[in-house]
């Protein structure tokens, strides 16, 4: 169910809003968690080294996730702080990140979708 949510919600990350990318975070997480919980059932050498893969590309899917919601409440964060008109803090929210990481973290996507099922 994960799965599906998980690459459903990520067709577009580049286009859709910050508050379903981080739902689409939060689903790769829960389906990291439940990958991780049923791992001992999958014993044969080829399903381990799947399950590790699998595993890897969503860790990398969420870090790209995380940073990009991080980038998104920055300036809230910021504000709250009395920072918002720091140059150096101006520095961290750089647009060119966000392109930045918004590729990466649709690259993550692409990759965790043309991986191999660990459990078929």
């Amino acid at each position: 169910r994960y799965c599906r949510k998980v690459k459903k919600g990520g067709r577009d990350l580049a286009h859709i809003d910050d508050e379903t990318r981080h739902e689409v975070r939060k689903d790769a997480k829960k389906l990291r968690y439940a990958s991780e919980f049923f791992a001992s059932l999958f014993e044969r050498k080829r399903e381990r080294r799947r399950h590790k893969r699998f595993i890897s590309a969503l860790e990398n899917l969420q870090d790209q996730l995380g940073a990009l919601n991080d980038l998104a409440t920055a300036p809230q964060l910021l504000k709250q702080l009395g920072l918002a008109d720091d140059p150096d803090a101006a520095r961290l929210l750089a647009e060119g990140k966000r392109e930045a990481l918004l590729e990466a973290a649709v690259d993550a996507h692409e990759d965790l979708i043309d991986m191999k099922q660990f459990w078929r």
